[in-house]
Formats: structure tokens, sequence, C-alpha cells
């Protein structure tokens, strides 16, 4: 088996709506609606609408990620913040979602069409599902190796798009806040260990370390160059203004940000020790509990923790019984999987070639235009092998996708792993549908929320599905490279179980890879503290990825020959992101209409 163990660490910047930068949805400015002459469905309208716009003003970064020009939504006037990760919003928050909760109730579900049903499930499940943690919002973290906000912060606001003139003034702001944010988190993180619910040692090295990395070089860091380049390029400003914000930002940059770093490193010195578990969230109170929420809330499936452990264990054994009778039937495919030699071509000829391909499996999308860039070198060991970066509701055109030379390959080394990672992040993976979906018409306030077991999971059930197909490999090859690369992500889904539910230790998790002919100490000790720092992340990808897959097994076995895989695609993407179970209930419609 091969083990492509770190390219499956990815965790993609996904900014729409609540993205990654939101702990807590906070839902603010919840309005109570009278009775008046409208229709129920007016009237669910006229909320959902007041919602989105008042939410998504409630955080500048989550505003400008989902729309390009907001004044066209009449927002107008909005405060210029980072958002809030104290106890006390949190808990705020946790009582607006108790009014949302009772708004929501006031609305007769029979009266609503058949899409604002959808978007009822949906916000009633989301709000639910919130509610049922809302005593442990201590178990919340927010500086994780890969999701934190030391990690995403700096990438986000350097892609931060400067439309107009504004946007520089508001980026300058959030920038300037950076060292605002990080004091409320080190609050935030000695609460947590108060409470004994700080981050291991291991985990706190590993974020100090991003923190100096980043910090390392402040007057050569790359938000100063990025900025620059950016102020180059803008229209509408005079030379002198051009100069005046570029020195602002450096200014900036080598002050507050870096203060505010310095904040987070002496911060976490500060409490390195305090942490009372080195090991998985059901060793806390209420770990259980609370990871059982992480496995519902980010994957969108309402099967139990045990049940996935058993689906992933029956998942593991299809995969050997396959490879074995592959390597028994014909030896030949086997040898060329282990040998395989990828024609090597620039990342943008993989993504057209993945475009073009792929229109035979996938409804045609919008035309749009795409970029791709490189981590830089300063940001390349926390960042994940490729990311994209979502585009607003209201200006699908440019989307961009980022590669890590360091854990990707380089361009000159494009190989059949990259081909594959670019299914994941563009076509007919992240940047497709992101894309297709965007120009469906959804109602606004569904963009609040964002559903990682649905989108890494579509990403995942095209790249394991049909990147290796249209790379061009025979069929026979194309499903071992697929069914090897879907194991890695299973066993690495079946520790992350085990870890937190079962109470594995290092010992059990070297041991469980050993079973599986994986040997290597050092790499079960790096993937067992990466489990352990970022609980239910892989489950994201591979349960998500599982889903998609009954959803198509029931397909086509209820469809029958009227199965039609581009006509599936279509409803899929049209759907939206939502937890599977409420797909599958929408998906009864669907295949009756067919």
């Amino acid at each position: 088996m091969k083990d492509n163990e770190t390219r499956q660490n990815r965790k993609k910047i996904w900014i729409a709506g609540a993205g990654l930068l939101l702990c807590v949805l906070i839902l603010g400015g919840l309005a109570f609606y009278r009775t008046w002459s409208a229709s129920a469905s007016e009237k669910f309208d006229a909320y959902t609408e007041a919602l989105f716009k008042e939410d998504v003003a409630a955080n500048t970064i989550n505003l400008h990620y989902t729309l390009a020009n907001p004044q066209d939504y009449g927002i107008t006037d909005y405060e210029v913040t980072l958002g809030s990760v104290s106890l006390a919003d949190m808990e705020e928050g946790y009582g607006e979602l108790e009014e949302m909760r009772k708004s929501l109730k006031g609305f007769r579900r029979s009266s609503l069409t058949k899409e604002q049903q959808l978007t009822y499930d949906i916000l009633l499940d989301y709000v639910e599902t919130e509610l049922s943690v809302k005593d442990l919002a201590l178990y919340t973290e927010v500086l994780g190796p890969i999701s934190g906000y030391q990690s995403q912060l700096p990438v986000i606001l350097a892609e931060y798009t400067f439309r107009r003139e504004r946007d520089i003034e508001d980026y300058l702001t959030l920038v300037s806040g950076i060292d605002e944010m990080a004091e409320e988190i080190i609050a935030f993180e000695k609460e947590k260990a108060r409470a004994g619910l700080f981050m291991p040692d291991y985990a706190v090295d590993t974020i100090i370390s991003q923190c100096e990395d980043f910090i390392a070089s402040p007057e050569e860091n790359y938000m100063i160059e990025v900025f620059d380049d950016k102020l180059a390029d803008f229209e509408g400003i005079s030379e002198q203004d051009r100069e005046e914000y570029c020195e602002r930002n450096r200014t900036i940059i080598t002050t507050e940000v870096v203060e505010g770093y310095e904040t987070l490193i002496e911060g976490l010195k500060g409490l390195k020790g305090s942490g009372a578990n080195d090991l998985g969230l059901c060793y806390y109170e209420d770990g259980t509990r609370y990871y059982e929420y992480l496995v519902r809330s980010g994957t969108g499936s309402d099967t139990s923790v045990r049940q996935l452990m058993r689906k992933t264990e029956y998942f593991l054994e299809e995969f050997i019984y396959n490879l074995q009778t592959v390597v028994r039937e014909n030896p030949e495919v086997y040898e060329e999987f282990l040998d395989y030699q990828f024609v090597p071509m620039e990342p943008e000829e993989i993504l057209e070639d993945l475009r073009e391909k792929s229109a035979d499996y996938f409804p045609e999308p919008p035309q749009v235009n795409y970029t791709i860039k490189y981590v830089h070198p300063s940001m390349e060991e926390s960042s994940s092998p490729a990311f994209y970066l979502t585009t607003p509701v209201d200006d699908l055109q440019n989307n961009l996708i980022y590669i890590n030379n360091k854990q990707a390959g380089s361009r000159e080394e494009a190989d059949i792993e990259l081909y594959a990672t670019l299914a994941h992040e563009g076509y007919p993976g992240h940047l497709y549908q992101n894309i297709y979906t965007g120009s469906s018409n959804l109602p606004l306030v569904r963009n609040l929320l964002s559903y990682s077991g649905y989108s890494e999971g579509w990403a995942t059930y095209v790249e394991h599905g049909y990147s290796f197909q249209l790379s061009g490999m025979s069929d026979e090859l194309a499903q071992l490279f697929a069914g090897n690369s879907a194991a890695i992500l299973a066993l690495h889904a079946y520790i992350d179980m085990g870890v937190h539910y079962e109470g594995w230790d290092q010992e059990d998790v070297t041991d469980f890879l050993a079973a599986y002919g994986i040997s290597d100490t050092n790499a079960a000790g790096e993937i067992f503290k990466l489990v352990v720092e970022e609980p239910a992340n892989y489950l994201n990808y591979f349960i998500g990825y599982l889903e998609f897959l009954d959803l198509r097994r029931t397909a086509e076995k209820e469809l029958g020959d009227a199965f039609d895989v581009k006509e599936f695609h279509r409803f899929l993407l049209e759907t939206g992101p939502a937890p599977f179970y409420i797909i599958e209930d929408h998906m009864k419609d669907w295949m009756a209409a067919v």
C-alpha cells in the first residue's frame, strides 16, 4: 500500500459564510416577525433574507468572502471586525440560536414550498446540532495546526481582494486587529486550561513553531510582498496614496502583526504543561459527547460512530480482498501500479485536461477564470499540500488554487498525485462544485453554513472515483490507484475514531498500522499527534466520501436503467451543501420525478 499520508492531511480554506474563522455561528439580530397579510412562504423568505443580511455582516472576512458587492444586498454600514472567540460571546451566540429555533418553529413547515422546506430543515438541523453542545463551549479549539487561526488567517488576509478603495481600508483595519485577536485567543486558552481542557505539550510546540516561522523575518513577510503587488495593479488611486497604503501595511505587519504572534508564542509558552490529557477526547469528562457532535456536524452523517467504524472496517476488508484478487489474477497490473510513471504536465495543463474530460460525467459548469499560486516558503511547513479559496456568491469568475511545492511537489515534478490533488481542488472537485452550486440560485441564507462532509466528501468522491480514470491509465490500474488512495484515508479515519472514541494511545496506532503493513513508528507517531490535534478532520473526507457512495448506490438500485450519472451529479450539485440524511430524504422526490 502506497502511503500518501501527508497528502491526506490537507484541509481546505473554505470560507463561505460560517467558514473556518467562526468557532460558533453567531446569528445576530434575529428579528421577531409580527403576523402580516403575506403568505407563509413570503414570510419565510423575508425571515431568511433578514437573517442572512444581519449575520453575514457580523464578521468582515466572512462578508468579504461571501459577497463581492454587499451594497447590492443593502449592506452598506458594517463594523470592520475579525469576529470574536471569547467565551462570553460564544455563550451569547448560543442564546441567539435558541431564539432562532423559536423563530423557525413558528413557521408551519407544510405551508412552505419544497425548496423552502429544504432550507428550513437545514437551518433547524444546524441549530439543534449546535445547541446539543451549548454547555461545552470550552471544548472548542481555535489553534489547530491545520485549521487554526495562526495558520489560516495570514493566507486568508493575503488573498483579501481589493475591488474598491474601501476594501483596502477594511483590510488594514483587520490586519491591525490581529494583536487584539491574539490576546483574546490566549484569554480563551487560559479558560480552557482552568477547566482542564488545554492542549497537549506537543501541540503547543507545533503551534509555537508555526508562529515563530511566520514572524522570523518581519521585513520580508509575504503579506508585505503580496499587498504591494496588489496595490501595483489597483486602479483609481494616486501614486502618493499607493505609497502611503504600502507603508501603512508594512508598519502594521512589522509591529502589530508581529506583536500578535509574539503574544500567541509567549501565552502558549506560559500555558505549556497545563494540559491534563495527551490522548483523545474520550478521556475528558464530556469528550465522547463532544466528539460525537464533531462527527455529526462535520460529516453531515447521522450514523453512530460505532457504525461508522464498522463501515470503515468493511471498506478496508473489501480493498484488501480486491487487491489480493488483482495480484493473484493479474500480477502485471500490480507491478505497473508499483512502478507507474506519469507523464509530467504543468498544473494548468492538468486542470484543463480534467475540465475537458470530466464533461462526460458531470453537467457543464459556468465558464470561469482560475489562477494557480504557490504557497510562500515561510508557510510551506504549516500549509496543506493544496487548497482552494471559494469565490463570493455574486462573483464566481475569479478562482484561486494554491499549491504547496514542499508537500505537493513542484511544477517540474507534477505526477499522478498532483493530478489527483488538482481533481480534488479544481475540476471536478471544489472549484467545479463551488461555481456550479453557486450558479444554482440557492437561498442566500444557506451560504451562512459550511458543511465539510459535503464539500470534502464531494472532492474526495470525484478524486477517487474519476481522477485516475481521467488521467488516461487503464481501468484496472485506475481502480488500484483509487482504492489505495481511499484505503490510506480510511486508515486515518479509523485511527481518528480509535483515538477519540475508543481511547487508543500511540502504541495502539502503531499496532493498527503494522497490521496493514505500515511499520514506520515515526509516521505512526505523527499521525497520532495530528489526530489528537485535529479531531474528526479525516472523517470529513472519508465519511463524506462514503455518504456520496451510499447515495449513488441507492439511486442506482432505485432507478435501474433510468439512472444517469450526469443527472445524479446535477441533483447533488443543485441540492447543495447539507447534512446527508436531509439530502437522502430530498433525493426521494428527485427519484420519483425521474
